[in-house]
């Protein structure tokens, strides 16, 4: 017995290999999705109060130059004239009341007429800014609103416009510039990252200074021109931010600015044209992903590495035990080896007795046939001394020409007495163990040719069938003859009381086997003999006739051709026997 041996099994280590990456990088994405959910709700709740903020931001002054419009010095400065220091003292207390930038008016010819920083350098009185976008939608009646750096000292911010009226007349313009640059300087120390573009995707509020009036989308001549002519951004050029975008898991947007890869949300501000970007930075994200699946590859590792442990010990002790039991085996295999050779010993002496008994069966029943052989043989013995007698006298007589007729009459009684004692020779010998393919009709003619006395001497009728092409088996043609006799001889046995004794032979084919049928009419087989009827020793006839080997003996020999016997009630009376032998292969064959 080999003891178990441990192999390289390569669909497991490829398997074992999958798995020990493939689950960290599918725990890797699932991760992932879920701190992309989680990144997609803290961005959008960020975005909401960012969006809040700016809105608030600008809401906060828009009353402021509707309330400079609606003031009666203002209206006045503008129709009639006059000091203008009143009303640059009004603007200014104005604008430091709402702390907005700055406030200033504008009259119908686009110069500036008041300001509250008219006491600074720089002051707004006296510019034309009739070009202004914000300048125009005030003089069509309606509120202005319009992003821009300012062209004094360059700063950005929101400007607001309202028209002044005079009996439904415009005659000037307040405006008011709210400063944004707190609002970039809270975000830039929150550590936020985020930006707010304009309709031509410029980015005018950005916590990243570098990105400031940089463009998202490359802008052509014409729109750069119009821009410079307005003057949204004077002093800047209009450089493109080189950023690229993709989409993940269907609902998230990564955004790569530079070196740098965020996640952006980006949302439409309210009663603007404006958009609101709000990036997360994709470090935390990988830096989770990359700690979860080392996390879930080292605990692979370390259960594969016990179960590797668990298992060389396992084998390990089944190595031990096996090497016990190997042992065991061994002794047992010897005394099995022993048990063995003394085995095929006793078979070979039970064979050679079943042979010595097959053999007495055989003398048995020339024994019970020597009276009808003796009969057999006596008339052609006496015809032959009768012809002898006849041929003397004939010489005496000189009858030659009817000496030979004679002679050859001697001659076939002497050939007849040979036939009967060729059978008895061939049926006495013993037999060998080696197969032959013979035609069953041959050995029912030769067991009848034997029996046939018998038949006559027990006034026994025969009713023989059998189909005109060979019926060919494999096996001892001396043997089957033998259980066809032994079976004649039961049944003419067990007709001894019977008026008309009538024994019944058939031979046919069934399929892919031959069957031999022999029946009687006698009384049949009691049901408590028939359950043990081929065992050694079991009989059904009297005291003194029979010991109960042959049927024992008979289901011996056709179990060894790998056929089958039967035994069974006649109805309306008598036994029957089937004998079923497979035929040769090639006439197997020939019959598909």
């Amino acid at each position: 017995m080999k003891l178990n041996e441990t192999r390289f099994n390569a669909p497991a280590v490829t398997m074992g290999l999958l798995l020990l990456v493939g689950l960290p990088f599918i725990v890797g994405l699932l991760v992932q999705y879920d701190y992309l959910q989680e990144l997609k709700q803290v961005s959008d709740e960020r975005l909401t109060l960012y969006e809040m903020t700016l809105d608030s931001e600008l809401r906060k002054y828009e009353y402021l130059p509707y309330l400079i419009s609606e003031n009666g010095m203002v209206s006045a400065f503008l129709t009639k004239g006059g000091e203008g220091v009143p009303v640059n003292r009004f603007l200014k207390r104005v604008n430091t009341i709402a702390e907005s930038s700055v406030v200033y008016i504008i009259g119908t010819d686009g110069i500036v007429k008041a300001a509250s920083n008219w006491d600074r350098p720089n002051a707004f009185i006296g510019l034309d800014l009739g070009f202004r976008p914000y300048f125009r939608d005030a003089m069509e009646g309606r509120q202005g609103t319009f992003f821009g750096v300012g062209i004094t000292r360059g700063e950005p911010g929101i400007y607001i416009s309202h028209p002044i009226k005079d009996k439904a007349e415009v005659i000037g313009v307040a405006v008011a510039k709210i400063a944004l640059s707190p609002l970039e300087h809270l975000w830039k120390e929150g550590g936020e990252t985020l930006f707010v573009t304009d309709a031509n995707g410029v980015i005018v509020l950005t916590s990243r200074p570098s990105w400031k009036y940089m463009s998202l989308t490359p802008l052509d001549e014409g729109t750069i021109q119009e821009i410079h002519n307005r003057e949204h951004y004077p002093r800047f050029q209009l450089k493109h931010l080189p950023w690229k975008t993709r989409t993940r898991f269907g609902f998230v947007q990564e955004t790569t600015i530079g070196k740098e890869r965020f996640l952006m949300n980006t949302r439409g501000i309210s009663g603007t044209d404006w958009k609101i970007s709000y990036l997360t930075p994709q470090a935390p994200l990988w830096e989770r992903t990359l700690g979860v699946s080392l996390t879930t590859f080292v605990l692979l590792g370390l259960a594969v590495l016990t179960r590797l442990f668990l298992r060389e010990r396992r084998q390990r002790e089944i190595s031990r035990q096996q090497a016990v039991e190997a042992n065991r085996i061994r002794d047992i295999n010897r005394q099995l080896e022993q048990e063995v050779e003394e085995r095929k010993r006793t078979e070979h002496e039970l064979r050679a007795a079943q042979e010595e008994l097959i053999q007495a069966g055989k003398l048995a029943a020339l024994g019970e046939m020597a009276t009808a052989i003796a009969h057999e043989l006596n008339q052609p013995i006496a015809a032959t001394k009768t012809y002898v007698a006849s041929c003397r006298l004939m010489l005496k007589r000189d009858k030659l020409d009817d000496l030979d007729p004679t002679l050859r009459k001697v001659s076939e009684l002497g050939d007849r007495m040979a036939k009967v004692t060729g059978q008895l020779k061939s049926f006495a010998r013993k037999t060998t163990d080696k197969e032959i393919e013979f035609d069953l009709r041959q050995a029912v003619k030769e067991a009848l040719n034997l029996m046939k006395h018998q038949f006559v001497v027990e006034n026994c009728d025969l009713k023989l069938s059998m189909p005109g092409q060979p019926v060919l088996v494999m096996g001892d043609r001396m043997r089957m003859e033998q259980v066809l006799i032994n079976l004649f001889r039961n049944g003419l046995d067990a007709l001894q009381d019977t008026p008309e004794p009538l024994i019944g032979v058939r031979l046919y084919e069934d399929g892919d086997r031959a069957t031999i049928h022999v029946w009687d009419n006698g009384p049949g087989i009691a049901e408590e003999v028939g359950k043990k009827i081929f065992e050694p020793f079991v009989t059904t006839k009297k005291e003194g006739i029979g010991v109960g080997l042959g049927l024992s003996i008979s289901y011996k020999i056709v179990k060894d051709m790998r056929g089958d016997f039967r035994v069974a009630n006649r109805e309306p009376n008598g036994a029957e026997f089937f004998i079923h032998l497979p035929l040769c292969k090639h006439q197997q064959e020939a019959k598909l």
